[in-house]
């Protein structure tokens, strides 16, 4: 892959100092997608814990399929830890995923979670995470043939078998002993677009007719807990798919919690208010 050359570079930041507006709503989108990501970590802790030394490997999933299709669709619906070697890294409209073993009777594929961790640091025989990306910026970190843990929601058994929405651990930070400290609290006021957006991006699915120069506009309805009550379209796009696919999943978002934590005087402004969405948005 080509790097950016110093020039390019120079002229992002100076558009990016440039545009107060811009930046802010980066730094809003990096902050929601960290609490999403602390947010993600938790629910692991809660339910499998910081134990990959009970890994399964991704070929006894297959193992089990195959021996009895009802005991692994039981077996395998909750929450669990896996490991695998990548094949294949892949990229479309559909998400950011792993295939596993492709090529065997014993191929996987592994959907990867929207915010991913990285780069991590150790310390101590702890995890620390240095950031957070999208799962496609994560992706792009790895080569083939290189052993990955993931803890996953659920095996799903379809055409093939699907580990969905699945956060990924290289085996040196799958080798700690302690869970990394999380840092769940954000300033829903300050961040409240980019709490939105990342909210809104973890179950957006990309329209094949969307293109990356357009911007639907929604007026969005919201009672005082945060319920997101009605989403309708104030400015199209010129294309009714994207702004249709908007829509649901703004929708979908249901409730924004982190609203119980903000000030009467700053919720009275987001009980009817417009906001603009973009693919680059979503893609989060």
């Amino acid at each position: 892959m080509t790097k950016p050359s110093t020039l390019m570079l120079l002229v992002a930041a100076i558009a990016s100092a440039s545009n107060p507006v811009m930046a802010a709503q980066h730094k809003d989108a990096d902050s929601a997608a960290s609490s999403l990501y602390s947010e993600r970590v938790q629910e692991m802790l809660d339910t499998t814990g910081w134990h990959f030394e009970s890994a399964v490997d991704t070929k006894q999933i297959v193992k089990e399929f195959r021996a009895n299709q009802a005991r692994a669709q039981i077996q395998f619906s909750k929450p669990g830890i896996y490991h695998g070697r990548i094949s294949k890294v892949v990229a479309d409209n559909l998400g950011t995923y792993f295939i596993l073993d492709q090529g065997t009777d014993a191929a996987v594929t592994v959907i990867l979670a929207k915010n991913q961790a990285w780069p991590w640091k150790t310390a101590n025989a702890k995890a620390e995470i240095g950031g957070v990306q999208s799962a496609l910026e994560f992706a792009a970190n790895f080569n083939t043939n290189q052993q990955m843990y993931f803890q996953c929601r659920k095996v799903e058994f379809r055409l093939g078998i699907y580990l969905t929405n699945c956060l990924a651990f290289p085996p040196a930070i799958a080798s700690t002993k302690f869970a990394p400290e999380l840092k769940n609290s954000i300033d829903a006021a300050e961040n409240f677009e980019g709490l939105i957006k990342a909210r809104a991006s973890e179950s957006w699915v990309r329209p094949q007719s969307t293109q990356h120069n357009m911007a639907v506009t929604l007026k969005i309805g919201m009672t005082d807990d945060g319920t997101i009550t009605s989403v309708d379209v104030a400015e199209p796009s010129g294309d009714a798919q994207y702004d249709q696919s908007v829509v649901s999943t703004v929708k979908n978002i249901g409730q924004i919690t982190e609203v119980l934590e903000m000030k009467p005087s700053d919720i009275v402004k987001y009980r009817s208010f417009k906001m603009s969405f973009t693919p680059d948005d979503l893609d989060l």
